[in-house]
């Protein structure tokens, strides 16, 4: 006997079920969370600039994290979407730096190629600044400071992106490579650590 103005029990099911699917995506969010290199991220966009700021922990020493993060020739290795990554230039504390690959996020993906002047402040501090490239603007900034056993970086990136960026470029993509990149970076510099 169905009770006036309740719901019909494959509805109550197929709710009950919606629950428990949004309920296992919470709590799987939060295991890849907790597993997470990345302590906060925050993206935004204004019409025109996608503008990162990132806070991550690496279980490494500033050393190690300096020596992978200034890694170019080996980028390639170990960041899942560099798939040529190679040094055309060093002159003291700059080095120009050419990068190729394919960003993806879900069924969304573009090819890009950037060439990158990248000054490096060590064991502290790296600025780049795009030169030329599939983009029409890229330029970020690594903080990094001892924290207790580890390495804390502080990350701030800016894209302006171009026509064929912009057709599959969102806050969420950006947010998921970034994510993506720095969890590969430090899972290499955790690698090091144990080689």
């Amino acid at each position: 006997m169905r009770i006036r103005g309740s719901e019909p029990a494959a509805t109550t099911r197929a709710r009950c079920g919606r629950m428990l699917v949004a309920m296992l995506v919470l709590v799987g969010n939060a295991a890849v969370a907790a597993d997470s290199p990345v302590r906060s991220i925050d993206v935004k966009y204004d019409g025109e600039t996608y503008v990162v700021d990132a806070v991550m922990f690496a279980p490494v020493g500033q050393a190690v994290a300096w020596e992978v993060l200034t890694d170019f020739d080996h980028m390639a290795q170990w960041v899942p979407n560099v798939a040529v990554s190679k040094v055309l230039k060093h002159e003291g504390n700059w080095v120009t730096v050419e990068q190729r690959g394919m960003a993806r996020f879900g069924g969304a993906s573009f090819p890009y190629v950037t060439e990158r002047r990248i000054e490096m402040k060590s064991p502290s501090a790296i600025k780049t600044t795009q030169l030329k490239g599939s983009l029409r603007r890229v330029e970020s900034s690594i903080a990094l400071e001892p924290e207790g056993k580890g390495t804390r970086l502080n990350y701030h990136l800016e894209i302006v992106p171009s026509v064929l960026a912009r057709a599959v470029m969102s806050t969420s993509f950006v947010e998921h490579e970034i994510i993506e990149q720095f969890t590969a970076i430090i899972g290499e510099m955790v690698h090091h650590v144990r080689q």
